[in-house]
């Protein structure tokens, strides 16, 4: 009997204290844009956590089109160390989910329960995971199973970085630049000037590009501003396309006839210079002023890029290491015309016909993403 009393007494203890840990309140800040396709989703899982957990409050607050709500959101995200611009954020108690996919359901319900005060749960072990990967997974002659999600911004980094790469407006100066370089019989002289040329270019670019980012993340977070990219994006892509179909002879057209005699005269007069030192400030201002002009040549693609990793949430180091990708594809026609003219001491360039291909293949990847930004831009959310 005194056993039987006992157990009675820890059963009640037991219920007792489930019922007062159920019974704790807990509140959610869910910040979301409107448009965004990952918000929507978390928001269908979110309302079935509202049903499943009463004592949950979940207070919402839509960011894109209220400057109160985002400075709230901020506010969260320095208190997270969070760098990243984007939505979906979601804080309960002192944890985070940046970002949403349906693998982060186990642990956004465990924060709720966490903070309600119950034990967690554990979904079956890495079923979301592998469902996820196994939908996205294709398999590649030689390279075997890959994830579509995993290489999708490094495919679009390498293809519009290519792309960019084959223009006229740089490609000249570089022909002309190797000319020079080869009449000087100093070998050693002849790669310090050639390597600090495309440096520069490289430099110039990571950094044009990466400010731009920190312009695009900003002015992205709403739906009207992304809408105006998008649509610059599609008249980009169609100027290319009419220029492809009207250019007879390619070339750059942005550079007049009497600023190329000036670039062919500095050109001239910096590598004949006798101090290595003045050469490579020659060289440095003219890589400078060279990707300025290309820039405004080209300026869809880059613009284009930084807009796809701003949808995607991608910023800081991260973003870094795209540009990266970005910028070694857009100087590979540059160094393979570099270099098989340092070994073989022969100016070759690349034809014509690649320059006026570029801007086919460039506007018709401008069109669209531009028009898939408009209508569908979770087409173009890969980092998930």
């Amino acid at each position: 009997m005194k056993k039987f009393i006992k157990y009675l007494f820890l059963f009640i203890l037991f219920f007792t204290s489930a019922t007062l840990v159920e019974a704790k309140d807990a509140t959610m800040y869910f910040f979301y844009g409107e448009g965004c396709p990952h918000c929507a989703k978390e928001k269908e899982f979110l309302n079935e956590m509202e049903v499943k957990y009463p004592n949950l409050e979940i207070k919402r607050y839509e960011v894109y089109n209220n400057s109160e709500n985002k400075d709230l959101m901020n506010t969260y995200k320095q208190k997270f160390n969070v760098t990243g611009m984007g939505v979906p954020f979601t804080v309960v108690g002192d944890s985070y989910v940046y970002g949403y996919s349906e693998i982060y359901n186990e642990k956004i319900e465990n924060m709720i329960r966490e903070a309600l005060g119950l034990e967690k749960i554990s979904y079956e072990e890495n079923n979301n995971d592998n469902k996820e990967n196994n939908e996205n997974e294709e398999v590649v002659p030689i390279l075997g199973k890959i994830n579509i999600k995993n290489i999708s911004l490094v495919l679009i980094s390498i293809v519009l970085g290519l792309v960019d790469g084959f223009n006229p407006c740089a490609m000249w100066v570089l022909i002309l630049l190797i000319s020079y370089l080869i009449g000087i019989s100093d070998k050693k002289r002849r790669w310090i000037i050639g390597i600090t040329f495309l440096l520069t270019s490289a430099l110039m670019y990571l950094l044009i590009m990466m400010s731009w980012l920190n312009i695009v993340v900003n002015i992205t977070s709403t739906v009207v501003i992304r809408s105006i990219i998008a649509i610059l994006a599609v008249v980009a892509g169609l100027i290319n396309l009419k220029g492809y179909l009207n250019q007879k002879v390619a070339g750059c057209t942005v550079v007049k006839n009497e600023n190329r005699k000036k670039t062919f005269d500095k050109i001239k007069k910096f590598t004949t210079e006798k101090s290595l030192i003045i050469c490579l400030v020659g060289v440095i201002t003219l890589a400078i002023s060279v990707n300025l002009v290309e820039l405004a040549c080209s300026l869809g693609l880059p613009v284009l890029f930084s807009s796809i990793l701003a949808v995607n949430n991608v910023t800081g180091f991260t973003a870094f290491l795209y540009t990266l990708v970005y910028i070694l594809f857009f100087l590979l026609d540059d160094l393979i015309v570099f270099l098989i003219a340092m070994f073989t001491l022969k100016v070759i360039g690349i034809s014509n016909k690649y320059s006026k291909y570029s801007k086919l293949i460039g506007g018709i990847i401008m069109l669209i993403i531009g028009l898939l930004l408009l209508v569908k831009p979770e087409w173009v959310m890969f980092n998930f």
